[in-house]
């Protein structure tokens, strides 16, 4: 029996290019993004499945992307608080 070190062997599959981002890519492409919002998709921690059930419930990609951008990822305003 040989000895090995499981987290010398892990891979982070989260990495820019790696093979998750890579079918999130894909996948968001399919669902009809462009090339800049699937991969802005993508590397977010964003739901892509809770994307697609959106979609399938009528929402447009923009507005789907809109609800389950994570909040770290939103577009910030210039509106000051009140």
């Amino acid at each position: 029996m040989s000895d090995t070190h499981a987290v010398g062997d892990t891979v982070d599959i989260r990495d820019p290019g790696g093979p998750e981002i890579l079918w999130r890519t894909q996948r968001m492409v399919s669902l009809g993004a462009d090339a800049e919002l699937a991969a802005s998709i993508a590397s977010s921690d964003a739901d892509v499945h809770d994307i697609e059930r959106l979609l399938k419930a009528g929402c447009s990609l923009e507005l789907a992307w809109t609800i389950t951008r994570p909040i770290e990822d939103s577009p910030q305003t210039d509106s000051q608080p009140v």
